[in-house]
């Protein structure tokens, strides 16, 4: 583990508590060799503790509270400090996150005596093995800067990596690698990585992340059907679905170029992204572009799981993309 030596790049007032969703699923689709993928080795140690040391070095991290089958957690977790809480799953995504949610609200009113609804947290997934301490970091501190321009904070900060930081990552000669598609925003090509920072009480409609995440894999047709029926049952929800049509066009698009791809991609605006799904959730959504490509490569398959598996050791060392490579813009 990297030391705490380093110099802190956090900009909140204080650390933040993470919240690592580590949930077994109950769908046998979404098993890895037919376990739970937060106990899944790569490089030797399950992906749930490789993440859970990370959050711990990292200096913009207060207490870690995990969420999932607890007796198995806390044999996996042995020996890490008393700041990391394991807490029962108890359902699917939402509901594990809201008990890891109120066992951090519980914590916070005892150690400071307040309740404070507004209190950023930091998201996380489970199955990350290329995630490292300065990665952590580095976007709290790019979301912290981005609440700071706001006079009313965001209620989530979503990660999302640039095509740039991912291109070390793609197969070459001899080597296997991973490609994934992009979002294609006129100004990027990105995908969004496993990590957001969030003021889940900001949110009015919150049910609505559990639906997002069941329906997320766009490359499916049948999900991106089931995500647009979805969207008019919410407020705002026609223009969600119309921009899931047009992003899944873009995308369809992107592979034979030409005309039709450009005009496709020349009105894909990350600004207008953000205003829709922030009406769908009830709360403001902004897209926060980290430069550790890692944070966008979790376990999602057999097969992701087999080229992180043989790749770990040369790919824990990439560096992260220059920052002159990530794009940033303002709405």
């Amino acid at each position: 583990m990297q030391s705490k030596d380093n110099p802190s790049q956090a900009a909140y007032p204080s650390p933040l508590d993470a919240i690592l969703l580590a949930g077994t699923d109950s769908n046998p689709r979404r098993l890895i060799q037919g376990q739970n993928k937060a106990f899944l080795e790569v490089g030797g140690k399950a992906l749930v503790r490789r993440v859970v040391e990370a959050l711990v070095v990292a200096r913009s991290i207060g207490q870690v509270f995990v969420v999932g089958p607890k007796s198995q957690l806390e044999e996996t977790l042995a020996g890490l400090p008393s700041g990391v809480v394991v807490v029962a799953q108890e359902g699917q995504m939402l509901l594990n996150g809201w008990a890891a949610i109120h066992a951090a609200e519980a914590a916070y009113r005892a150690r400071s005596g307040e309740q404070d609804p507004d209190r950023p947290m930091l998201f996380i997934s489970c199955d990350l093995p290329l995630i490292s301490a300065d990665a952590i970091d580095d976007f709290v501190s790019r979301c912290a800067r981005e609440d700071h321009q706001v006079e009313e904070k965001y209620a989530i900060l979503a990660g999302v990596a640039e095509k740039n930081s991912l291109q070390a990552y793609y197969p070459t000669d001899g080597r296997d690698g991973i490609v994934r598609p992009y979002v294609h925003f006129s100004t990027m090509l990105a995908r969004l990585a496993n990590i957001y920072v969030g003021r889940p009480r900001k949110l009015a409609h919150q049910d609505f992340l559990q639906t997002g995440f069941s329906y997320r894999k766009a490359k499916d047709w049948h999900n991106v059907v089931l995500l647009i029926w979805h969207f008019f049952k919410q407020t705002g929800g026609w223009k969600a679905a119309w921009l899931t049509v047009r992003y899944q066009a873009t995308l369809m698009a992107s592979k034979r170029g030409g005309w039709l791809y450009q005009r496709l991609r020349r009105n894909n605006d990350p600004g207008r992204v953000e205003v829709v799904v922030s009406r769908v959730l009830g709360g403001s959504v902004k897209l926060v572009v980290t430069p550790y490509g890692g944070l966008s490569l979790d376990v999602d398959e057999e097969e992701d799981y087999r080229v992180l598996s043989k790749n770990f050791g040369e790919w824990k060392s990439i560096d992260p993309a220059p920052d002159s490579a990530v794009y940033s813009y303002s709405q």
